[in-house]
């Protein structure tokens, strides 16, 4: 599928057609996205398919004006590439600001797609493919390391640099095993104002790599362990075991009574751990393809994260 949307943009372009052709493309991107997206790392077909859709995205975004900006971040010694988007506004504007943690599985051309609702809300939004993720972990071999709070500091550093970022009300958006990644980051850094965490976690061996076993061998390349053996042991450190008092910040948590890869119980430890940050827990925010069987019905549902 991705390789005809491909042709259909191509022909398009032969034809000077840029709007379509850029539809095309980002069609195309999508649907090479989901071919490649949760494929082993032992896969031969995984890094050409990963700098294809790369390559389409692209593609895409040189027909039309992108709403993000491309920018470069020093994390942790290494320089990682990522999307930075915001409102519009008159000139010395300062946003509000989320920085986006992913997923095991995210990647930030997706994602940096996805902040559409919080750009219409009035806030920036920052996009790293951090260690771990996306590009870092498939063409740097960087793995995610237990203290998050390092990587989301220079991701903050960052920011208080930009003129258009009010350094004051950054905030972090976690989603899946970045419901570890947020919180814990937010132990270790104060200039974080808010978390929210779509399935919220409290520690990834329990609430995670033995609560889904299919994820085991995704979370062993996310970390950087030879085998599911290593996994475990290198595992002991994700947790919040004796730092999660230190979050101070406000936390939604959420989590979804039904989901079957994050287990709800961990938002709950989360919860009841964090005992100096002003929190709510939040049902129907576990994983999204839980949401109808968490929530209820549409019209029923709590406001939204976003807001």
């Amino acid at each position: 599928m991705a390789e005809r949307n491909e042709e259909i943009a191509e022909g398009y372009v032969a034809r000077k057609l840029n709007v379509s052709a850029h539809e095309f493309y980002l069609r195309a991107s999508r649907f090479s996205r989901e071919a490649i997206l949760y494929q082993q790392d032992t896969d031969e077909t995984m890094l050409p398919g990963y700098m294809k859709m790369r390559e389409l995205f692209d593609k895409a975004w040189r027909l039309q004006a992108p709403p993000f900006e491309r920018v470069t971040v020093s994390v942790d010694g290494h320089t990682l590439a990522g999307y930075f988007r915001k409102p519009g506004g008159p000139p010395g504007t300062r946003f509000p600001t989320v920085i986006a943690y992913q997923g095991a599985d995210s990647l930030a051309e997706a994602t940096i797609m996805g902040v559409g609702s919080y750009v219409a809300r009035g806030m920036a939004c920052l996009v790293v493919d951090l260690p771990g993720q996306g590009a870092a972990k498939r063409l740097q071999h960087l793995y995610m390391p237990p203290d998050t709070e390092r990587l989301v500091s220079d991701l903050i550093d960052y920011l208080e640099t930009r003129p258009d970022v009010d350094a004051n009300r950054i905030g972090l958006r976690g989603i899946s095993m970045g419901g570890y990644s947020a919180p814990r980051a937010a132990s270790g850094d104060r200039r974080i104002a808010a978390v929210w965490t779509s399935a919220g976690s409290y520690d990834v061996v329990r609430d995670l790599f033995d609560y889904y076993p299919p994820i085991q061998d995704r979370v062993r390349w996310i970390i950087g362990a030879k085998d599911l053996v290593d996994a475990r042991r290198k595992l002991r450190d994700y947790t919040l075991d004796g730092v999660a008092h230190k979050i101070e910040c406000p936390m939604l948590i959420g989590y979804g009574p039904t989901d079957r890869i994050m287990d709800p119980q961990g938002a709950y430890r989360l919860y009841g751990a964090a005992v100096n940050s002003e929190r709510t827990m939040w049902a129907d925010a576990g994983h999204p393809h839980h949401d109808e069987k968490s929530g209820g019905p549409q019209v029923m549902r709590l406001p939204t994260a976003q807001d």
